[in-house]
């Protein structure tokens, strides 16, 4: 893939998502042509931070095939500094042009640590 302005990129996903939620979407599987093409180097034009829940399945939602995402998942999609050192290997390195952040309804990453605060709290 050409690269991509992170307006570019931004739209390549949202594009990809309008097909996912009409249900046209153009990438149905990987091959082993894919797996083959991609398995010395990648060229994500976008790095998805999102959760780790696995009803969220990043290439699916916004219709890309392999190697086009650089997905980095944490639960909550917080940012320690593990996290934060992925990112940037995808800046630095891969050079992807756009960072998103996922979020997703009802994560329980979420509700568990405003759970645990409201309790902590409660208890004071």
């Amino acid at each position: 893939m050409s690269p991509l302005s992170p307006s570019q990129a931004l739209q390549h996903l949202l594009d990809g998502n309008d097909r996912f939620l009409s249900g046209d979407l153009r990438v149905q599987q990987v091959t082993a042509s894919d797996l083959a093409k991609h398995s010395e180097h990648q060229q994500p034009f976008a790095i998805v931070l999102t959760c780790s829940d696995s009803r969220v399945p990043v290439e699916r939602v916004f219709d890309v095939g392999l190697g086009q995402i650089f997905v980095v998942r944490v639960a909550g999609n917080i940012v320690s500094p593990e996290v934060l050192g992925s990112i940037e290997f995808g800046v630095n390195v891969l050079r992807a042009p756009l960072v998103l952040v996922m979020g997703h309804s009802d994560c329980g990453a979420i509700r568990g640590a405003l759970n645990r605060q409201h309790a902590e709290m409660d208890s004071e």
